[in-house]
């Protein structure tokens, strides 16, 4: 044990008085507390479970994966073509790499038993492979990964939402020359990217462009060129006008490609991205919304005694993405959940609790697969029992487990970054749809029926 020598001490050129210097070292302690405790470097990150864990191409996983391939080809001596392309999907291809990048990677061959000798991506595997400016994705950052890979769309997809479902009776859509239009999202218009940012009454879309063109100024132009009018006048106008001016462009073959492909180019922009994210962490977004569920946690800490865990964020961050997000009156969920919580002597466990927080609150969207995406955030825990039905249910849509992506029950989140608003809603909007437009944007188009 070291000893502690009450007399002065010099620091920094000054005498100080030893007990100061101690009182010193235990204020840096307290404030830099996360920089002595270092990382289990056999914590998983991500693990392959029969379903691939698509977690976008622009993601740092995907630069781990091309780091990763080319260490496993090294090591035995072969192409790393084997692996195929890094695309952000850790599946069999990720698996057996890191299975082939192992006799090389000297921590884990050490190791007695190490999650890496079944392919799955650790701290420590990040670590050997990975720059330090390129840090190990954390919590947050991974439960917010696991929505990217049900919502299955990335930066550069963008899909327009006129007519585009099928008539039930013939199977066709309008597009596909149905002479009925059916959506069944009306008010959308335009949906882009990982989160679903849309075009229409939520306005996602012409926020990130403003927040992105204020840091970035002319991206808009360089991008979309004779198109960068049309989207200018989409982030000013009225929704009526939105939907006039996005629905002349859908209208035609030739401007709903060129669209496309310009917004493949634009959502492909790391400034473009980080606009993307900054507008759904904002307080009148998805981030307000997983506020609302951590002020939820911080009233039950008296009788939980502890923090939101890793599932738990995640689960907030899914529900806020698709449905189910807690009202603004919180006192009343709050009041039924502190109920649930001290019912009994025992506490619930972090699975019983998130499922009772559900079951109160119903998503009108797609109830089924509400359910179907609850059951990755319950699946892991064993004081959960799930009925066959939701389990079938559950397999059917994804069969993904929260802790694939190495979040867990045991690990706790005290906060969430939410950034400010974005301030679109200050901006005063008005009609900018041109007569052309109007004429051209078919009148079935405006007004189609629910499929």
């Amino acid at each position: 044990m070291m000893k502690v020598r009450w007399r002065s001490m010099q620091l920094l050129g000054r005498v100080v008085p030893c007990g100061a210097v101690l009182m010193l070292v235990v204020l840096v302690f307290l404030a830099t507390g996360a920089a002595w405790a270092a990382p289990n470097p056999h914590q998983v990150l991500y693990e392959y479970d029969q379903r691939p864990l698509a977690v976008g191409k622009f993601s740092i996983v995907s630069v781990f994966q091309e780091r990763l391939f080319a260490a496993a080809a090294k090591c035995q001596r072969s192409s790393s073509a084997q692996y195929g392309s890094p695309d952000g999907a850790i599946g069999a291809n990720t698996q057996k790499a890191i299975k082939d990048y192992r006799p090389c990677n000297r921590a884990a061959a050490a190791a007695r038993q190490d999650p890496t000798d079944r392919g799955a991506v650790t701290i420590g595997l990040w670590q050997s492979l990975m720059p330090e400016i390129m840090p190990y994705p954390d919590a947050i950052e991974r439960a917010n990964q696991l929505t990217f890979a049900l919502e299955g769309t990335d930066f550069d997809r963008v899909e327009f939402n006129f007519c585009q479902s099928r008539n039930p009776a013939t199977g066709k859509r309008f597009i596909e020359g149905d002479r009925d239009c059916y959506s069944n999202d009306k008010a959308s218009y335009l949906t882009w990217g990982p989160r679903g940012a849309t075009a229409g009454h939520g306005a996602e879309i012409q926020q990130i462009i403003v927040l992105a063109e204020k840091a970035h100024p002319g991206l808009l132009q360089t991008v979309f060129g004779p198109e960068a009018d049309t989207m200018r006048r989409v982030v000013l106008g009225d929704d009526d006008s939105v939907e006039t001016i996005l629905c002349a462009a859908w209208a035609n073959t030739r401007r709903r490609s060129d669209l496309r492909q310009r917004f493949a180019r634009y959502g492909a922009l790391p400034e473009v991205q980080e606009a993307y994210r900054m507008v759904y962490e904002a307080a009148n977004a998805d981030g307000g919304k997983v506020q609302r569920f951590f002020r939820i946690y911080q009233a039950l800490k008296p009788i939980i005694h502890r923090d939101p865990t890793e599932i738990d964020v995640a689960f907030f961050i899914d529900r806020a993405t698709h449905g189910g997000a807690p009202p603004g009156d919180l006192a009343p969920l709050i009041a039924k959940m502190q109920y649930f919580v001290s019912r009994t002597r025992i506490v619930p466990s972090a699975g019983q609790m998130r499922r009772q927080l559900g079951a109160w609150l119903p998503s009108a969207h797609k109830y089924n697969d509400r359910l179907a995406r609850d059951a990755i955030f319950l699946i892991d825990d064993p004081k959960v029992d799930l009925s066959d039905a939701h389990r079938r249910i559950w397999q059917k849509r994804s069969g993904l487990r929260a802790s694939s992506f190495g979040l867990s029950d045991d690990r706790f989140v005290p906060a969430y970054p939410v950034m400010p608003v974005t301030g679109y809603e200050a901006i005063k909007r008005f009609a900018t749809a041109r007569p052309a437009e109007k004429n051209a944007c078919p009148a079935i188009a405006r007004k189609p029926r629910s499929p």
